[in-house]
């Protein structure tokens, strides 16, 4: 068999539903399942064995604010991929140890505009390939964004979809299809220490806010996403109030004064060569503010040692959307020495 067809009104039991408390419903006189908070994905419980295939489903988002999404690739209920539709946007939104990381894949890379979708059914699909994916919308035969790397790595795991706020679904749909080739785009740490990104950090183990870590820390190294920004979803399993301590180490040949810029999530304590130059919160807040990391967030002159250098940071998680940390020094002759002392 090559596709497979679940119409999500009545057939519901062929899915793990979990706390979802999905139901049916009825939207502008169509059959359908209805999702209202659940924020967790809920998986077909067969197994899909196809490389490639289409996901795709009818979905309609009833209020200015709400998301519906699909997922695939899932190593297990924690770590999956996820690309879901909002009102005005699509967005690429891998999970990470239980945790969304949409603050940090944004951008043209991750999300693509759209025009409102509220109020309306809509056709969303998406093509799966071993390196990527290809999402669509409608009837439109060109895809509206293309995913040349899955975080995940290519996963053939379980599929299904995920909703947050009121949402609907219907007819859910799985097919084999051919493979076509998605070039994927390779991670340049090269070119990334040009920007003057710091690419290289030490991280360690968790510890409960307004504490310190441990005096004998395990420190983990850690590289940079292909943006520049340091994933700490991707080391550790999230909790609310749960704060890591992340450092780097390098040299520079001469002393020099630069302007040092950061973004972060969700709250941050900054410090270059042990004094504190920062401490502030940028969370998802809207309108005022969307949480999101981006290097240019914030910016503070430092004046630099001729030789070693460290830069210290604490970052603290409050939220489910993304916990990192983007640091460009404006020093173009880094040389790293980050290690575990």
């Amino acid at each position: 068999m090559t596709k497979l067809l679940f119409n999500l009104w009545n057939d519901l039991d062929k899915f793990d539903l979990g706390d979802s408390n999905i139901r049916p419903g009825v939207y502008l006189g169509q059959k359908a399942a209805y999702l209202e908070k659940t924020g967790s994905a809920i998986f077909l419980r067969d197994e899909i064995t196809f490389d490639c295939f289409r996901l795709q489903a009818e979905v309609a988002i009833p209020k200015q604010v709400g998301f519906i999404g699909l997922v695939f690739g899932a190593k297990d209920l924690h770590n999956y991929e996820l690309v879901y539709l909002a009102p005005v946007e699509i967005q690429y939104d891998p999970i990470m140890n239980d945790s969304m990381t949409w603050q940090i894949y944004n951008g043209p890379l991750y999300q693509k505009p759209l025009p409102n979708t509220t109020g309306k059914w809509v056709k969303f699909s998406i093509e799966v390939q071993p390196n990527g994916v290809a999402v669509y919308m409608g009837e439109n035969a060109s895809p509206q964004l293309i995913i040349p790397n899955l975080q995940h790595g290519g996963f053939v795991g379980k599929v299904g979809f995920w909703g947050y706020l009121p949402s609907y679904i219907r007819n859910l749909s799985v097919e084999k299809i051919q493979p076509t080739p998605i070039i994927k785009r390779e991670k340049n740490l090269k070119q990334l220490i040009t920007e003057t990104f710091v690419t290289e950090w030490m991280v360690s183990m968790p510890y409960l806010k307004g504490e310190q870590p441990a005096a004998e820390n395990n420190w983990t190294k850690a590289f940079v996403e292909e943006n520049g920004t340091l994933n700490i979803n991707r080391i550790h399993k999230v909790g609310q109030g749960i704060s890591v301590q992340t450092k780097s180490t390098f040299t520079i040949p001469e002393e020099k004064e630069t302007f040092l810029t950061f973004g972060f999530s969700d709250h941050l304590r900054l410090w270059v060569n042990e004094e504190e130059i920062y401490q502030g919160d940028w969370r998802w807040n809207p309108p005022g503010s969307d949480g999101r990391i981006r290097c240019d967030f914030a910016g503070i002159p430092v004046r630099w040692r001729a030789g070693l250098n460290t830069i210290r940071a604490e970052i603290t998680h409050d939220e489910f959307f993304g916990w990192g940390l983007s640091i460009k020094t404006g020093l173009s002759d880094m040389s790293f020495i980050t290690d575990e002392s």
